[in-house]
């Protein structure tokens, strides 16, 4: 795993909802049985929670994001497009009669 495996601080919504459960199952210091997320196996340690109120900054975080995503989409369907105009396609259907 890049960085040792260490994640710095999640905000909620950051990862999957596998890892995302175990993770605030957690007390501080805890560590998990390995839990499995579509990203493969994970042992996770809480080794501190924020105490102060980041919601406004995980909201626009996640607005950032959905925003990334919904270009990214955009761009994917453009490129499907792209192809779909680019491909040839002859079907030649048989009579059976």
């Amino acid at each position: 795993a890049s960085n040792g495996g260490e994640l710095n601080w999640v905000n909620p919504g950051d990862t999957v909802p596998q890892f995302e459960k175990a993770m605030n199952e957690l007390k501080v210091g805890e560590i998990s049985e390995p839990v499995r997320s579509p990203f493969g196996w994970h042992i996770i340690q809480v080794l501190e929670r924020r105490k102060q109120d980041m919601s406004k900054e995980a909201a626009r975080l996640k607005a950032r994001q959905e925003i990334r995503a919904r270009k990214a989409d955009e761009a994917y369907q453009d490129w499907i497009r792209e192809l779909r105009d680019r491909a040839y396609v002859e079907l030649k259907l048989e009579d059976k009669f």
